[in-house]
């Protein structure tokens, strides 16, 4: 797949589609186009093998969840992994659906699983945020994207997956071009987290959003 190959325009929708961002690259699509698994770069044949069984794994478990769904619709877990993983393969609109109903059926997270699907929609909506034809589209979708991060920020204090809501909030936010809430959101995290990853990569954005908000 090369995207430089203009008189073949699928494989710049392909690169986009599925954010591919070096090549060579090797796709592994279910039938109805949902991404199992990519991989970048050259490979040799016994470095593409162990990937390739990874894809076929991964497809076969989602298979089986998509079994047990069709005869336990109303099992909560079950909504929520299907969900989680239509999110995963860039399968938006299959994932909407389910994802509502997983709210509805577990209200108070009994499956552990709803923080991460808040921050799986967050992150959907934020990507199809900078992709957005429109303003207002954008818009929209960010403000989508920051009513997720902030559930789980605000509801699910001691989730493991608070502080990367916290930054994916505040990048979000940097997005929406609301830089003084960004600002807010990555100031506080930055001087509470203990986890050294999270607080280098505030750091770093804060430093940029700040340069952001100088230039506007």
């Amino acid at each position: 797949m090369n995207p430089e190959i203009t008189e073949r325009p699928i494989n710049e929708e392909t690169r986009s589609r599925y954010g591919v961002t070096a090549f060579p690259a090797v796709l592994f699509l279910s039938p109805d186009g949902g991404l199992i698994q990519k991989a970048s770069g050259f490979l040799l044949p016994e470095q593409f093998s162990p990937i390739m069984e990874s894809a076929l794994e991964k497809e076969k478990i989602f298979m089986k969840q998509i079994a047990e769904l069709d005869k336990m619709p109303e099992d909560a877990k079950l909504n929520a992994q299907v969900a989680i993983t239509y999110l995963d393969r860039m399968q938006f609109e299959k994932a909407l659906p389910i994802s509502k109903k997983t709210f509805e059926l577990d209200p108070k997270n009994g499956t552990g699983l709803i923080p991460n699907l808040h921050n799986q929609l967050g992150l959907a909506y934020a990507a199809k945020g900078e992709t957005a034809g429109d303003a207002k589209e954008m818009a929209t979708y960010y403000e989508k994207a920051i009513l997720h991060f902030k559930t789980v920020v605000d509801e699910y204090p001691k989730s493991d997956l608070n502080q990367p809501a916290q930054y994916y909030l505040g990048v979000t936010y940097a997005l929406g071009e609301d830089y003084d809430s960004a600002i807010s959101v990555l100031d506080k995290l930055v001087n509470h987290t203990s986890d050294d990853m999270i607080k280098r990569n505030a750091e770093a954005m804060l430093t940029r959003i700040k340069q952001l908000a100088g230039a506007k």
